[in-house]
């Protein structure tokens, strides 16, 4: 009786428990959902979007803004003994003003935006273009669903090797439409970037400066670094597909019938 108890347990046991499936072609797809994500991410945490030099003056608040670029890299200047040019240095990212983590800096440029002033009537509340550019704030908006959405989709991906169906769909092809609906947001977000380049604050780094128009200032590494993080999400959405047929392949169906509970397949 004992025994046979026991195997009815066993058989429950292998009822319920999920079948684990995990392929070359999955494990892609869920390393550049992953590593897309985190481009994104520390690109919009990055003050190197734009690099330019104190070149003009156009207003009252513009003279204020220089002069607090030059006081903050003086100290930069003393600590790393630079050159004396580096005082004009100044470098913009699609948050406008931020502040430096306290600390030892995980990359270069890291900062944080500065919800005071990004809140304020001067920030993203202001309705004039040269306080801050309505095409970032558009920007902003499209970077920030998207990476909500790609951040979905990590999570998502944690749960395919053992749950591959949600409702009705396949959780591989619900997370290529959700990334692919965030390629097309981040790359809203990048043509945002430089439509907004001709806005006072840009120009008091860049010269002439007009949408589209850069100056002589040079484009960052943060945003050639969004640029990288939006293929990538190009590509998972690309992958997602591969990796759900991977998951039903012959081989995979054929293991499935034979009782393997995990399958590992190429």
């Amino acid at each position: 009786t004992k025994l046979i108890l026991l195997d009815s347990l066993l058989q429950e046991f292998q009822v319920k428990m999920c079948t684990i499936i995990v392929t070359i072609r999955s494990v892609l797809w869920a390393v550049m959902t992953i590593v897309g994500t985190l481009m994104i991410l520390v690109a919009l945490f990055t003050n190197r979007w734009l690099h330019g030099r104190e070149s003009r003056i156009y207003s009252g608040t513009g003279l204020l803004n220089s002069l607090t670029n030059v006081a903050n890299n003086v100290e930069d200047i003393i600590s790393d003994d630079g050159s004396i040019n580096n005082l004009l240095d100044k470098n913009i990212g699609i948050f406008l003003d931020c502040k430096e983590i306290a600390g030892q800096p995980v990359f270069a440029g890291e900062c944080i935006p500065d919800l005071d002033k990004l809140l304020s009537e001067k920030g993203l509340l202001s309705k004039d273009d040269q306080d801050y550019p309505h095409a970032w704030r558009g920007g902003i908006l499209c970077f920030v669903i998207g990476l909500g959405i790609m951040v979905l989709t990590v999570l998502l991906s944690l749960f395919t090797p053992c749950c591959r169906v949600c409702i009705c769909c396949s959780i591989f092809t619900v997370c290529s439409s959700f990334q692919a609906f965030a390629s097309v947001l981040f790359t809203l977000g990048l043509l945002a970037f430089p439509a907004g380049w001709g806005s006072e604050r840009v120009r008091e780094a860049c010269g002439d400066s007009a949408p589209f128009v850069l100056g002589h200032c040079q484009i960052g590494g943060a945003y050639w670094m969004a640029v990288a993080g939006a293929i990538c999400s190009y590509l998972s959405s690309i992958l997602a597909v591969l990796a759900y047929k991977s998951t039903v392949s012959y081989k995979t169906l054929n293991r499935q019938q034979v009782g393997d509970r995990f399958i590992c397949v190429p």
